[in-house]
């Protein structure tokens, strides 16, 4: 069931299952745009019942595929909404070519369809990650996706041991699958640093729980891994 975020911003969640038995949850944000369209960001399964909620929000304009690991029901998703516009990061092109075909790239500014709802950074220095950030400035959302986790539930004893191992158990925090995929720390230290230079109250990853206390200072200390990385830059 989709559920309100902030005036004109909705998410809603399904459950993913990664072998071996690692369960949580994975999160679609949908936001209505100045023009009434939707923008749908990492689409989950849609079913009958879920796109019913979506047309009484409005029609569909744009699907999108914010980092290289989000793309599994985006096909899905395209084939229901032929009309939306879709929108890749630069490592799907790779990765995904056939999801290429007609599809836009998403960058490092916020496009002329959503630029006075949304900026938006690339994430440098993670070729194969490229997630990019979005910023819902009228409710001053942060709207992530694997940048960070913040898993607070899941199901069985081994989603707890590979949340450990992440580094990301019960808590906001980067995994270390995600940083072991930098390779320019600089970059990425730059990326984070603008990111936080944005004035944000709220903080929506893909993974987790909504942040709505001390979002800025939480995400400071979640990024400060990255964060470090504009030292030898500097040096």
């Amino acid at each position: 069931m989709l559920e309100s975020i902030a005036p004109g911003l909705w998410h809603d969640q399904f459950d993913l299952y990664v072998p071996p038995r690692v369960h949580f949850r994975g999160r679609m944000v949908v936001a209505r745009l100045r023009d009434g369209r939707l923008w749908v960001h990492s689409p989950i399964p849609i079913d009958d019942g879920l796109a019913e909620q979506l047309a009484a929000l409005g029609e569909v304009g744009h699907l999108v595929a914010p980092n290289g690991f989000h793309h599994l029901h985006f096909d899905a998703a395209a084939r229901r909404y032929p009309r939306a516009r879709r929108w890749i990061v630069p490592a799907l092109t790779h990765k995904r070519p056939e999801l290429g075909d007609g599809a836009e790239r998403l960058g490092d500014q916020a496009p002329a369809a959503w630029a006075d709802d949304f900026d938006q950074r690339l994430v440098g220095g993670m070729p194969k990650v490229d997630e990019v950030v979005f910023l819902h400035r009228a409710s001053k959302t942060l709207v992530l996706t694997d940048l960070v986790f913040n898993i607070l539930e899941y199901r069985g004893l081994m989603a707890g041991l590979v949340f450990r191992l992440a580094g990301t158990h019960k808590r906001l925090g980067q995994s270390r699958l995600l940083r072991s995929l930098v390779r320019d720390r600089p970059a990425a230290a730059l990326a984070a640093q603008r990111i936080l230079d944005w004035d944000f109250e709220r903080v929506v990853m893909a993974h987790g729980e909504i942040i709505e206390k001390d979002a800025h200072a939480r995400l400071v200390e979640a990024l400060d891994w990255m964060l470090a990385g504009g030292v030898a830059r500097a040096s």
